[in-house]
C-alpha cells in the first residue's frame, strides 16, 4: 500500500508541476482557446494541458508492461489506442482536423481495443463486439462534448475512475485498479489548474483519451474480472445522460446534430441562466455523489443492481428536468444552429 500511495502522490505532483510548465509554454507559443459565441469562457486560455497527464499515464502503462504488471493483451487494449488518439487530439487542438478523419480514427481505436479484449469473451459475441465498439466511440465523443465548463471533466474522472477502481480492486483486478487510480491522480494534478477560474484547458488531447479509457476500463473489468458494466454506467451517468438526451433532442428537432452548440444542460445553466462555473461544478459534484452512492450500493448488493440503475436514471431525469424548467433547450435565446 505504501508503494501505491507513493505512486499516486507522484502522479499527482508530477502532473501539477508539468501542467504549470506546459501552461507557460502554451502562453509563449500562443496555443490559446479564444472565446467565441458558443464558449463558456470569456478570456483566451491556454489549451492542450491534457497532453501532460496522458503522457504521464502512457509512460506508467509502458512501465507496467516492463515490470510484468500488465500482460500483452492488457497493454494492447489500452496503450496503442490512447497514444494514437492523443496524437490526433493534440493535432486537432491546434489544426482543424476534418470530422471524417476523426471519426475514422475513433473507430479504428475502438476496434483495436475490442479486439485486444477478445471478441469471444464479450457477451453476445460479435454482436457484443459491435456494441462495444459503438460504446467506445460514443464515450470518446460524449466526453469531448461535456468538457465545456471549468473543472467538469476532471471531476467526472475522479468519481468514475476513483470508485470504478475500487470495484476493480475488490474483484482482484489490481492490474486495472492501479492504472485507473494513477490516471485519476494525474487528472487531479491537472484539475488544480483547471478549477474555476480555469488557467488551462485539457483540450481534445485530454478529453477524447479520457472518454476512450473510461469505456475500456469498464469493458475490461467485465471481461477479465467480472465487474458488471452496469456499475460504470451508473457512475458515468452525468456525462452519458446529458450528452445522449441532448443529441437525441437535436436530431428529433431536425438540427445539424454534428454542429457545435450550447444546448447541453450544464451549458444552459451557465448561459443564459447565469450560473458561475463554480456553482455548476458543485452541482455536478452533488449529483455524482448520489450516483456513486447508488453504484456502491449495487456493488454491495448485486441483486439490487437494476434497482440502483433505475434510481440513477430517475435522479438524472429529475436533474435534467429541473434544468429544462429554468433554462429550456429551445427558448428563443438558447436555440442552437
Amino acid at each position: 500500500m505504501l508503494i501505491l500511495t507513493l505512486s499516486l502522490l507522484f502522479a499527482f505532483l508530477a502532473s501539477w508541476f508539468l501542467v504549470g510548465r506546459f501552461r507557460l509554454y502554451a502562453l509563449a507559443q500562443g496555443l490559446l482557446d479564444n472565446p467565441n459565441a458558443r464558449s463558456s469562457h470569456t478570456l483566451a486560455t491556454p489549451r492542450g494541458g491534457g497532453l501532460v497527464f496522458i503522457l504521464l499515464w502512457l509512460v506508467a502503462g509502458v512501465g507496467s508492461v516492463f515490470w510484468g504488471v500488465w500482460s500483452l493483451a492488457q497493454a494492447l487494449a489500452f496503450l496503442p489506442g490512447a497514444a494514437l488518439l492523443a496524437g490526433i487530439g493534440y493535432w486537432d487542438d491546434h489544426h482543424d482536423l476534418p470530422a471524417r478523419w476523426r471519426a475514422l480514427v475513433h473507430f479504428l481505436v475502438a476496434g483495436g481495443s475490442v479486439a485486444a479484449l477478445g471478441v469471444a469473451d464479450l457477451p453476445l459475441g460479435w454482436w457484443g463486439a459491435g456494441l462495444a465498439v459503438f460504446a467506445i466511440v460514443w464515450s470518446i465523443n460524449l466526453f469531448n462534448f461535456m468538457d465545456g465548463t471549468d473543472g467538469i471533466a476532471g471531476v467526472e474522472v475522479l468519481f468514475v475512475l476513483g470508485v470504478g477502481g475500487f470495484f476493480l480492486w475488490q474483484a482482484g483486478g489490481a492490474a486495472l485498479a492501479i492504472p485507473a487510480w494513477v490516471l485519476a491522480a494525474a487528472v487531479a494534478g491537472f484539475l488544480l489548474w483547471n478549477w474555476p477560474r480555469a488557467r488551462i484547458f485539457m483540450g481534445d488531447v485530454g478529453s477524447s483519451v479520457l472518454g476512450l479509457l473510461i469505456a475500456v476500463f469498464a469493458l475490461a473489468g467485465e471481461v477479465w474480472f467480472d465487474v458488471p458494466v452496469v456499475l460504470w454506467v451508473i457512475l458515468y451517468g452525468v456525462f452519458w445522460f446529458d450528452a445522449t438526451v441532448t443529441l437525441a433532442r437535436r436530431v428529433m428537432a431536425g438540427e445539424r446534430w454534428y454542429a457545435a452548440h450550447r444546448s447541453h444542460a450544464y451549458q444552459r445553466l451557465h448561459r443564459p441562466l447565469g450560473w458561475s462555473h463554480g456553482r455548476i461544478l458543485w452541482g455536478v459534484i452533488v449529483v455524482n455523489s448520489v450516483l456513486a452512492g447508488l453504484a456502491l450500493w449495487a456493488h454491495a448488493m448485486p441483486e439490487m443492481r437494476l434497482v440502483a440503475l433505475g434510481g440513477a436514471v430517475v435522479v438524472l431525469c429529475i436533474t435534467y428536468g429541473l434544468v429544462e424548467r429554468v433554462a429550456p433547450m429551445y427558448a428563443k435565446n438558447i436555440a442552437s444552429t
